[in-house]
């Protein structure tokens, strides 16, 4: 194992810098500076192929080559993982949580546990790596090389460990949507220049971490439906994108043992299984309810074009499948109106909730209220002939016609007859949730400034002048 850099020369090369580094705006800072602990855990199963012997050449391979390509910016061992442990990751990786792993593995002195595990198929053998990071408590995707030849299993693992570790930054600037991120280590560069761990296109998920007065752990925030797109790289900063579902998910500058952190996240294919229920109103668990029946769209990052993905079953679920396009934006509609923006990497996560306005009182408020237009307006629409027809009566000089047809007209309901019926459906249309509430009211609202604009009293005041003028004059 690489001995770690003692502090106070991190601290020496934070003011000085390192010789034949290039330096970052302004000096680098510790962060750009200190390595990552990484600990691999390698599992092999118990078959013929895999000896003890082949174990020590590939553990001597990962190392040596993680000294002379990746350099510095690793301090990495390979160790044997607990026995219940080693047989969950032959298992699977993917379907290994952070959750599951010994929690003396978690809070040891490590950044970064690398889980490796080797298995023979039909066709050679197969490496799965993952990368587990301690400090920000995420996982990283899971990456598959399939491997034809024994030989080749010491350099191939070290390949899958170099493509599983998932870089960390810190949120080092917030404008608007414009994020800029600090690598870790950035100012220990690999030695092999073909090993890049930050370019465009790459995308970094977030977490809020809260340390006690000695670093610890004191509480963790994951910031979900939040993604950071790397639009330029610059030295050790990234400029990023940010594409979220939340209103100022990173507002606030990282202060005292507030750590805003993010780590990078490869698009795995697969699916998501996406759950839409209700809030919780009032505290009370019970008026929860599945959202069936919500249409979902989709539309890459780049693009505004949607497409209708499909509407959730009964129990309010839909399976949200990757395409080429690994960030995926998600709208979530009901009756054409937009309840929810999640953006999303289908298959990063197995399943995903989300908790949404329950728009069936929104909903049910607007049938009320196009049931209603559609009267009003053949109302309009039928007023408006019959006025037309009383001139051209009075024009014509018959006044009796014209004193007929205003009878008929006098029968049409007035203005304050059609505002308080509207008013009385909105008394009737109630719902639990405060802002859904704002919007059934606004419909209303909305709709009485309608009757107020387009039935007007002063009209039919002003056509029975003229009925009467006429009449007189006769």
């Amino acid at each position: 194992m690489k001995r770690m850099l003692p502090a106070w020369l991190l601290v020496f090369l934070a003011a000085h810098g390192l010789p034949g580094t290039v330096r970052a705006s302004g000096s680098p800072t510790v962060w750009e500076m200190t390595p990552y602990r990484i600990r691999v855990l390698l599992a092999m199963a118990s078959e013929p192929e895999l000896t003890p012997h082949l174990r020590e050449q590939v553990e001597a391979r990962v190392m040596e080559r993680a000294e002379k390509a990746v350099g510095a910016s690793w301090d990495l061992s390979v160790g044997v993982p607990p026995l219940e442990l080693g047989v969950k990751m032959i298992s699977s990786l993917s379907r290994l949580p952070m959750d599951d792993l010994p929690e003396t593995l978690v809070e040891s002195d490590s950044d970064k546990l690398l889980l490796v595990a080797v298995r023979v198929t039909d066709g050679g053998f197969q490496v799965e790596a993952r990368d587990y990071d301690l400090h920000a408590r995420l996982t990283g995707s899971p990456l598959v090389r399939d491997v034809r030849q024994r030989e080749l299993l010491p350099d191939e693992v070290f390949q899958a460990v170099l493509s599983a570790f998932a870089p960390l930054a810190r949120v080092e600037k917030v404008d608007d949507k414009q994020v800029t991120l600090r690598q870790r280590a950035a100012s220990l560069p690999p030695i092999d220049p073909s090993i890049v761990f930050a370019t465009p296109g790459d995308i970094y998920r977030s977490v809020r971490r809260y340390n006690d007065r000695d670093g610890k752990l004191k509480k963790l925030m994951p910031i979900e439906w939040t993604f950071l797109v790397v639009e330029q790289v610059n030295e050790a900063e990234l400029a990023c994108q940010m594409y979220t579902g939340l209103r100022s998910p990173l507002t606030g500058r990282s202060r005292g043992h507030d750590e805003r952190l993010a780590m990078l996240v490869r698009p795995t294919g697969g699916s998501t299984e996406l759950e839409l229920h209700s809030r919780i109103l009032g505290g009370d668990v019970k008026s929860v309810r599945p959202m069936a029946g919500y249409a979902v769209y989709a539309h890459p990052v780049d693009s505004t074009k949607t497409d209708l993905i499909g509407r959730t079953d009964g129990d309010g679920k839909l399976i949200v499948h990757a395409d080429f396009n690994p960030l995926r934006i998600l709208l979530v509609k009901h009756g054409g109106e937009p309840l929810a923006r999640l953006p999303m990497m289908p298959g990063l996560e197995p399943r995903m909730q989300v908790d949404i306005p329950d728009d069936d009182d929104r909903l049910l408020a607007e049938g009320i209220i196009n049931g209603f237009q559609e009267r009003f307006v053949d109302v309009i629409a039928r007023r408006q002939v019959l006025m037309t027809q009383i001139r051209a009566r009075l024009e014509d000089n018959k006044a009796a016609e014209a004193k007929s047809m205003l009878e008929e007209l006098r029968t049409f309901k007035r203005q304050e007859d059609y505002i308080n019926e509207v008013r009385v459906q909105k008394q009737r249309a109630v719902s639990p949730d405060k802002r859904i509430q704002r919007k059934i009211d606004k419909l209303f609202d909305d709709t009485e400034q309608v009757i107020i604009r387009f039935l007007n009293p002063a009209e039919v005041e002003k056509i029975e002048s003229e009925v009467s003028a006429k009449t007189r004059g006769s």
